[in-house]
């Protein structure tokens, strides 16, 4: 298995649709981790233009284990974010673990 990194971008004003769907999302990632195959995840704070920190999130980062991209691809198309339309952008990238 190789690692690749998930990258995905909210539309404006996500919060409520991430909050509808936190929870199913973050049992998926409990799964990858009970399996051995997280190295990490999370959301990416939102900046406002000055590049201070403030509410909310304007994306997420997972960086995990699969068999191939296609199948890193098909997990992060079905995320419960993707269903309630959090995310206007998904890329899925090969990632090498160097630390």
């Amino acid at each position: 298995m190789d690692y690749f990194a998930i990258v995905s971008f909210d539309v404006a004003d996500s919060s409520d649709m991430r909050s509808r769907a936190v929870d199913e999302h973050r049992a998926r990632l409990e799964d990858l981790k009970a399996e051995g195959r997280i190295l990490t995840a999370g959301p990416l704070p939102r900046e406002d233009a000055y590049g201070k920190i403030v509410d909310g999130f304007q994306g997420s980062i997972v960086i995990a284990q699969f068999e191939s991209l296609e199948d890193a691809r098909a997990w992060a198309k079905v995320d419960p974010y993707n269903a309630q339309g959090v995310y206007m952008e998904t890329t899925v990238y090969p990632f090498k673990q160097v630390f």
